[in-house]
């Protein structure tokens, strides 16, 4: 039986020309991981060193062409389009919208990557510096800075707006990546072609959703074992995945509103607790300096460092890092852009971008900052070998032991387990509600995909990171991230294009007087109302 929406065009049911590939490809790359781990790690290290060698440049300067195109729709006269109708009220609260755009957009990565990152920078750092020199300690916190900073959330909010413009200004019924790249390839996306793209989608998200929770994953493990003296092993993380695949599910039958939202405003509150504690009881003058010298760092360096290479030495941090880190956010660029278009009616592109980069990186700067900071000092003043357990036990076991030696060590570890869970959650839980909405046939205004269709992604992305957990280290979760950031640049160009094409069509008058715009549009309503009640008033007053 067909399953309705709330509008007349609506078709909820699932669209398998999308479904049926898209989970055939994702569960013939899973068994090879359980069955031959070891020739499987081989084969992605491979593709990874592949990727950023070759195309390594042409994916930084694309990643810096973002930013520049950010900039511009926040100045531009296309900052004051609307998404809805000219006197639409946002449909989410200012902190219940940030809160969803930041909890989804960092995940539980953040966590990890704010201890384990600088610690890989100490030992590997950039620009020819000695492992653990004074320049290695300047630069590991600059690094973790640029790397979450406006490179970061320029991917996000440039893929929101076609996908936005698509939906709420040319009515489209569907919030599908193809349909924003309708304009540069034509009504061939309405065919095979539309149905591989969204494939491609599809597939690159539930890669980089993998590659998210395979690293989040072995550190509540981790912290577990470290509080409640369980021995760590595979099948522990498999139990943790498991749990976290059940919050999940909860999370999506739930809802939007009442699921991601609520958990997105829960955590937003938990991360404030686990900063401020850790920057009250930490070392507070150090954090600061630290986070100060290496801002300015980032300003003096921030285009030698967006277009760093270093093609005269062996060294392989640009691609090992920057590059890597351009490819795991556009693998995420269009999941967040139809996460924050599904949010955002009632916004205008200004909005959206301004407060996308400005709470999306001060958000992840704050982590970061102190975490990292903490981290640095523990290395430096060698109160803790951070490092040398990284190098041993590996970036879980670094990360269990830099917050369990914070005062209240195993309520630490208890809050974190709890904020990354959540952090996991509502990243799933997103994308589950993406990939649903992308292979669901016709989504209107308004409605939402069937929750047995949501339950069905959630469950299928738990399957990829239990077959990486096999292969166990970082190169995998890395690999990941650059073939499905390599698939999402073939799909966001067209969308890009796409965008432009659209912008010509904007009225000139509204785009610069938008407000005068919108009381003539009243007006004019107002005048055709008046002319439909005349002749009701002729016809009372004959008869």
């Amino acid at each position: 039986m067909e399953e309705t929406g709330n509008t007349p065009n609506s078709d909820l049911r699932p669209d398998y020309k999308i479904l049926i590939p898209t989970s055939l490809v994702i569960l013939s790359v899973c068994i090879p991981f359980v069955l031959y781990p070891d020739a499987s790690q081989s084969i992605l290290k491979t593709i990874f060193n592949m990727l950023s060698t070759y195309a390594g440049s042409a994916f930084l300067w694309i990643s810096l062409s973002f930013v520049a195109l950010s900039l511009y729709f926040i100045f531009s006269k296309y900052g004051n389009i609307k998404f809805g109708e000219p006197d639409e009220k946002p449909a989410f609260s200012d902190i219940s919208w940030i809160a969803m755009m930041f909890c989804t957009g960092v995940a539980g990565a953040v966590m990890y990557w704010s201890v384990a990152e600088p610690l890989f920078d100490l030992a590997f750092p950039p620009m020819h510096a000695a492992p653990f020199s004074k320049e290695a300690y300047e630069w590991a916190t600059t690094y973790v800075l640029f790397h979450w900073g406006p490179l970061t959330w320029s991917w996000y909010v440039i893929c929101a707006i076609p996908i936005c413009y698509m939906y709420y200004k040319r009515k489209k019924p569907v919030l599908r990546i193809s349909t924003a790249c309708e304009e540069a390839l034509g009504k061939r996306v309405n065919g095979p072609l539309g149905s591989a793209i969204d494939s491609f989608f599809c597939i690159g998200l539930v890669a980089s959703n993998a590659a998210v929770m395979a690293i989040s994953v072995p550190i509540i493990a981790f912290s577990l074992s470290e509080t409640f003296g369980i021995e760590p092993s595979l099948g522990l993380q498999l139990i943790v995945l498991a749990t976290s695949t059940v919050i999940f599910s909860a999370s999506v039958a739930a809802g939007l509103e009442k699921g991601i939202a609520n958990l997105s405003y829960v955590n937003l509150i938990i991360a404030i607790a686990l900063i401020t504690f850790a920057f009250i009881v930490g070392p507070t003058t150090y954090i600061v300096d630290n986070f100060t010298n290496a801002f300015g760092m980032m300003l003096s360096n921030f285009f030698h460092m967006s277009l760093w290479t270093d093609p005269h030495t062996s060294g392989t941090f640009p691609q090992d890092w920057t590059v890597f880190y351009a490819l795991w956010m556009a693998s995420y660029g269009p999941f967040m852009g139809l996460f924050i278009a599904r949010i955002s009616k009632g916004r205008t592109v200004r909005q959206i971008v301004s407060m996308g980069l400005i709470f999306g990186i001060l958000g992840g700067w704050l982590i970061h900052g102190v975490f990292g900071g903490y981290t640095l000092h523990l290395q430096l003043t060698g109160a803790l070998d951070a490092a040398g357990i990284l190098k041993e036990f590996g970036p879980a076991m670094a990360v269990v032991k830099v917050l369990s030696s914070l005062p209240g060590g195993i309520a630490i570890l208890l809050a974190y387990c709890v904020f990354s869970t959540i952090f996991l959650a509502t990243s799933v839980d997103s994308a589950a509600y993406a990939l649903s909405t992308a292979c669901t046939r016709k989504l209107g205004i308004g409605d939402h995909p069937t929750v047995g269709h949501r339950f069905f992604w959630a469950f299928l992305q738990a399957i990829l990171p239990a077959s990486m957990l096999f292969i166990g280290g970082i190169a995998p979760m890395k690999t990941f991230a650059n073939v499905a950031g390599a698939l999402m640049i073939l799909v966001i160009i067209p969308m890009v294009i796409s965008l432009f094409k659209m912008l010509k069509d904007e009225d000139p008058v509204r785009l610069k007087y938008p407000e005068i715009a919108d009381k003539l549009e009243r007006l004019d309503k107002l005048e055709a109302l008046a002319d439909l009640e005349s002749p009701k008033q002729d016809y009372k007053q004959a008869s």
